[in-house]
């Protein structure tokens, strides 16, 4: 029969090794496919004000939104707000921020777990605004190619100069044609979840150039760009990895678009999922209209604290040709969510906590024992 201290022994082994199978990485679904498959996007605020009742017209264009919101068509949600009566304070503020608004006025605020204050973008409502903001034909194609398994969508956003922006382009393409034949996907582990098997896993890059002077993808511009004032001021190219169910990676920008840049982002998104839960990987949603219930019914994991937002500039920067890489970094952001390099520091983290924990075990453990080994002597 065993003694107390042999208990105790292996008690602590066997909690030291299921502490470590939960710190350790128990899915091998490329990050981007347990994205696309997982979580669900998050919705956009938009807030329309208003003072007298809306018109008929006016409230059909409410509904239109109500209806896109109600039936999953696309993640936002919507409140109307009578500016003649008393307004919460977070409301009011919002209402007296806004420039020579014209009623109804619409605020389309970026998602509340990106904690970003600055609104995606604000303006009357009209048929032309609703029908924008819901969909845009890029944003159309970007949710086509992810639906079609397509692993990163590589947006690139035009400075205005073509020789810069062709360069950016052409550098791009070179490094996903490489990509492509040399990236390979991680070994399917018997703890992975089940995936789309109606959907081919691969490795299949491809890339979007935008005009920023494109009237029809104005919204676009401004979700890309308006949650950072240095972004918008920005008049550099720009390359955003897209990924999931529209996740968008903070961008890199003139000299930062680099080989390695681009490389370790693919890198990561097509490795393993280390960190299952939504918030704890780069990026933020973008406002997107597509049929993500055809891939199937799957739980999204999600996190109530974001990390500061990062993205692929923070790859640039490590590159040692990156002069400018904090640039487009929000001094102190409230926004969404770390780089690859912080997943895989979280799992580090946990490694040495159940190592830790271990030891504690191991030495209480001794301790019993000699003090047991003392009382008989």
């Amino acid at each position: 029969m065993l003694n107390l201290g042999d208990r105790l022994l292996g008690l602590a082994a066997l909690v030291t090794t299921a502490l470590w199978t939960l710190a350790a990485p128990a899915c091998n679904v490329p990050v981007s496919r347990y994205a696309l498959e997982r979580w669900e996007p998050d919705p956009y605020e938009v807030i329309v004000f208003r003072r007298e009742p809306f018109s008929a017209e006016q409230q059909a264009l409410l509904e239109t939104l109500e209806k896109a919101s109600r039936d999953g068509l696309a993640n936002l949600s919507v409140s109307n707000v009578s500016v003649s009566v008393e307004m919460r304070q977070p409301l009011r503020q919002l209402w007296t921020a806004q420039a020579n608004p014209t009623l109804p006025w619409m605020v389309v605020k970026y998602p509340r777990k990106t904690k970003i204050e600055l609104p995606a973008w604000a303006g009357t409502m009209s048929a032309e605004t609703v029908g924008a903001l819901l969909e845009s034909p890029v944003r159309q194609d970007l949710g086509q190619r992810l639906l079609r398994g397509d692993a990163v969508v590589w947006l690139l956003l035009e400075s205005g100069d073509q020789r810069r922006d062709d360069q950016a382009a052409q550098l791009l393409e070179a490094e996903l044609q490489k990509l492509e034949q040399s990236l390979v996907l991680p070994e399917p582990s018997p703890l992975d979840p089940p995936t789309n098997t109606n959907l081919p896993l691969k490795i299949a890059f491809s890339t979007v150039r935008v005009a920023r002077s494109n009237p029809a993808e104005r919204m676009l511009v401004n979700l890309l760009l308006n949650w950072n004032t240095n972004l918008v001021a920005e008049k550099e190219v720009m390359l955003f990895p897209i990924f999931g169910r529209g996740r968008v990676v903070p961008p890199a920008s003139g000299e930062e678009i680099q080989p390695e840049a681009i490389r370790e982002m693919a890198e990561f998104l097509t490795g393993p999922c280390s960190c299952e839960v939504k918030e704890m990987n780069p990026g933020y949603d973008l406002l997107l209209s597509a049929n993500w219930k055809s891939l199937g019914d799957y739980q999204a994991e999600l996190m109530s604290e974001s990390p500061p937002l990062t993205g692929l500039s923070q790859f640039a920067a490590g590159t040692g040709n990156n002069p400018k890489a904090q640039s487009v970094q929000p001094a102190a952001s409230p926004a969404s969510a770390s780089t690859a390099p912080v997943a895989r520091g979280h799992l580090a983290r946990n490694l040495v906590v159940v190592l830790g924990i271990g030891i504690v075990f191991l030495a209480a453990a001794t301790l019993v024992l000699k003090t047991r080994a003392g009382r008989r002597a």
